[in-house]
């Protein structure tokens, strides 16, 4: 009403001495009399929009003067012009929402016709690449001289029946595992494939090896000899000595796989060489090799 803020209020209030009164229908609020917002408003030359005694009197009703009654109708003749315009936006934009409706159809129909001409233009390139690898594939006559040429070249690709091999070759046999006393002194683990196996003598890993494979090849300080295994229905683990001396087969027991150390077989081929240097062979060890030829096949066994 004042146009000023509380703070100011407050101001002005302290230097007119005046204060605040209970309002008469709830007694928690308080408020200023119609006196004290006068007074105030004089001290502080602030206008007022009426006397705030009594409202202000609304102006009596007065004839219609001709002006007033010329815009009264014209306002009446312009009102049923703005609801046609807004009947005809209407129309308007149900025929865009048409447009634009037909226009989204329009379009799916081209990406369906485009997808059908695309799949057409795929067809006939395959079709026309289908026809190319025929042509290639297919034989071209050619001339006498060119005919001649190929005959001769198969007859020479011809594979031509090779030697047949001596009976002596049909019989050798594959390279056996060799354990074999090197030079330095120690004794070393050869295998055909596999080379020089890092193994120690009468190791974990040497009874492992050893019942990996079916036979090998013994070469120690004193002799030398072919080991392999014992066959009953199939491999156990017996192994037996294998040596020709003199003509004859020798065959003594080494043991099992575990009993297979150095010095067992040290043992057997000490043995066996003393019977090639006395000549002196005892009969249990003593089998005709001619015998053994025609009544059985030694088996060999790779590692």
């Amino acid at each position: 009403m004042l146009g000023i803020d509380a703070k100011t209020l407050r101001n002005w209030l302290r230097q007119a001495n005046l204060e605040w009164a209970a309002h008469p229908k709830d007694a928690r609020l308080k408020c200023l009399s119609t006196e004290q917002v006068e007074q105030v408003a004089r001290l502080h030359a602030r206008p007022l929009p009426w006397p705030l005694s009594a409202p202000p009197a609304l102006p009596e009703a007065a004839p219609a003067k001709p002006e007033s009654q010329a815009q009264l109708l014209e306002a009446s003749l312009l009102l049923p012009t703005s609801m046609s315009e807004e009947a005809d936006l209407i129309k308007k934009l149900a025929a865009l929402e048409t447009q634009v409706t037909s226009m989204q159809e329009q379009l799916a129909q081209l990406a369906l016709a485009l997808l059908r001409e695309r799949e057409l233009r795929y067809e006939q390139r395959l079709s026309t690449l289908e026809g190319l690898v025929r042509q290639v594939l297919q034989p071209v006559p050619s001339s006498p001289e060119f005919q001649e040429t190929v005959r001769s070249e198969e007859q020479d690709t011809k594979p031509r029946p090779g030697r047949c091999p001596h009976p002596a070759e049909q019989r050798t046999r594959p390279l056996l595992p060799l354990i074999e006393y090197g030079a330095h002194g120690q004794y070393v683990v050869i295998c055909p494939q596999e080379g020089e196996l890092p193994l120690r003598p009468d190791s974990p890993e040497w009874f492992a090896w050893l019942a990996s494979v079916s036979s090998f090849r013994f070469v120690g300080k004193h002799g030398r000899f072919t080991a392999c295994r014992v066959y009953d229905k199939g491999p156990t683990r017996s192994w037996q000595a294998h040596r020709v001396i003199h003509q004859r087969h020798y065959k003594p027991h080494l043991g099992v796989t575990e009993h297979l150390t150095i010095d067992s077989l040290e043992q057997a081929a000490a043995r066996l060489q003393s019977y090639v240097d006395s000549r002196s062979l005892p009969e249990q060890f003593r089998v005709d090799i001619s015998f053994c030829l025609q009544r059985s096949a030694t088996v060999v066994w790779k590692c």
